[in-house]
C-alpha cells in the first residue's frame, strides 16, 4: 500500500462528525482510539514506516498544540462572567456600542479546520519522509 493511499483512507474513515456522535452516544475515547486502530490497523503501520525521528519531533509538536487547543476550548467553556463586578460591566457597556450579534459557532469552526490541519500535517511529513528517502 502507498503512503498517499493510506493518508486517504486514514482522513475519510475518521470523522470528526461521527466521533461526535459516538461521544455523544457515550461511548469512551479510548475504545474510540482503540476500534479506530485496530480497523486501520494497516494503513497505520504503512504510515508509520515511512516517519523518520524528525518527523516524530513534528508529531509531537502538533500534539502539543492539540492539547494546547483542548485547555483553550475547556478554559473557554469554564470562562464565567462573574469575576467583573456587575458596576464595572455597566460602565464598560455604556462605553462600548453594542455591535449587531454576531453567529459563531465555534464547534462547526474546529470540525472544519482541524480535520484540514491534521490533513496538511500528515501531507507534510509524508512528504518530508519521501524527500529524504529519494535523497538516500
Amino acid at each position: 500500500m502507498k503512503i498517499t493511499e493510506a493518508l486517504k483512507s486514514l482522513e475519510n474513515s475518521w470523522s470528526r462528525e461521527e466521533i461526535l456522535s459516538k461521544i455523544k452516544n457515550g461511548e469512551n475515547s479510548e475504545k474510540i482510539v482503540n476500534d479506530f486502530c485496530s480497523s486501520k490497523q494497516q494503513e497505520i503501520e504503512t504510515l508509520t514506516n515511512f516517519i523518520n525521528p524528525d518527523d516524530k519531533v513534528l508529531l509531537s509538536e502538533i500534539e502539543d498544540l492539540s492539547n494546547i487547543e483542548s485547555k483553550l476550548i475547556n478554559k473557554i467553556k469554564n470562562y464565567s462572567f462573574n469575576k467583573v463586578d456587575s458596576s464595572k460591566k455597566e460602565i464598560v457597556q455604556k462605553q462600548v456600542p453594542q455591535p449587531e450579534k454576531i453567529s459563531f459557532d465555534l464547534g462547526v469552526f474546529m470540525m472544519k479546520w482541524s480535520n484540514k490541519f491534521v490533513f496538511i500535517s500528515l501531507l507534510a511529513i509524508s512528504a518530508i519522509a519521501l524527500t529524504k528517502q529519494a535523497w538516500a
